[in-house]
């Protein structure tokens, strides 16, 4: 009973993160039931535990629901991943896991080759690189909390993934490249600056903004109509 509880649990997480099943989606759990084929019990309890984690919401009156993703959000995200990361980054660089880092240096540049030539971007290399600093460090706890982010930074991705370029994956292997390099060196105020750099530049993509040299995140208020706290849905 309890594997299936876990398989129905991940296949409609999986299906949230790819955003097949869409922000904002409305759920209906006999339908999804029946497409899973399995009793309501399961899928109810997986919508229980997905609330928990952010991804659906229950709306009194009308049930559950996909979580939207709001430009708030992005800014929210983004902002915990700059305070998290820079810091990390800077703590690896004076570790110095030249070894470690040197292979996560290869493989980014093995898989930059497959990619000109493949035009299909993979990216697995990538996050490995931002956890492999976070978990360079050796802290468990903050392990645990960047792993709390993943799902949240994958599934916004996903949602924007028609929105990203040659150009700006070019520009993704070079930031990646700093980064990595920064803490090979064991320049941890480059490290950290690189780290900020790459996020604040992701950000802005994302959020259709030119990126920003000062605070992208510094004291902004948005009010309930603006371009920052509606809701993103459909093609983006």
């Amino acid at each position: 009973m309890e594997n299936k509880k876990t398989l129905v649990f991940g296949k409609i997480k999986e299906r949230i993160l790819t955003c097949a099943l869409a922000p904002g989606f409305p759920i209906n759990e006999e339908d999804l039931a029946r497409n899973l084929d399995v009793s309501k019990t399961p899928v109810r309890e997986a919508l229980r535990q997905l609330e928990r984690e952010g991804l659906v919401e229950n709306i009194p009156g009308r049930g559950s629901t996909v979580t939207h993703i709001t430009f708030q959000d992005i800014r929210n995200i983004f902002e915990i991943r700059e305070i998290i990361e820079c810091g990390a980054a800077k703590r690896a660089a004076l570790l110095h896991d030249e070894i470690g880092f040197q292979t996560k240096r290869q493989e980014l540049e093995i898989n930059a080759k497959k990619w000109a030539e493949d035009k299909e971007f993979n990216w697995g290399p990538v996050e490995d690189i931002h956890l492999y600093i976070i978990t360079s460090i050796g802290n468990q706890k903050l392990v645990d909390t960047y792993v709390g982010l993943i799902d949240h930074i994958i599934r916004i991705r996903k949602h924007f993934s028609g929105r990203f370029s040659q150009k700006r994956f070019n520009e993704l292997i070079e930031e990646h490249l700093e980064i990595l390099d920064a803490i090979i060196e064991g320049d941890g105020d480059r490290a950290e600056m690189a780290v900020q750099n790459h996020l604040r530049n992701a950000a802005a993509f994302l959020l259709g903004l030119t990126p920003l040299k000062k605070g992208l995140f510094n004291g902004s208020r948005h009010n309930s109509n603006s371009k920052t706290s509606r809701e993103i849905g459909g093609t983006v």
